[in-house]
């Protein structure tokens, strides 16, 4: 998919496709996941999370287990990563 920042997209569902440990630590390999936990959903309150301190390890293994704990969409460029919908700031984080 070609979108306004003239760069090729690849879609994936990860609810449908969960993404992995060890491909979600790969992921944030520059960046901390705990940062990309979603606390407004649903999947966070019934895991009781709420003001839980978790470690990385905690965070990537909850993140494989249950898809929807992570901030949609993530949009991801070579080692940059960003969580959410916001066009000002993908253009400055990708451009």
């Amino acid at each position: 998919m070609r979108n306004e920042l003239a760069v090729d997209l690849e879609e994936r569902d990860y609810a449908r496709q969960p993404l992995g440990e060890a491909e979600l630590r790969e992921l944030f390999k520059t960046s901390d996941p705990r940062d990309y936990i979603n606390p407004k959903s649903p999947a966070f309150k019934t895991l009781n999370l709420q003001g839980k301190t978790l470690t990385v390890a905690q965070a990537l293994k909850l993140m494989a287990q249950e898809p929807n704990l992570i901030k949609r969409p993530l949009t991801i460029a070579g080692r940059k990563v960003m969580a959410g919908f916001d066009r000002e700031q993908l253009r400055k984080t990708f451009t």
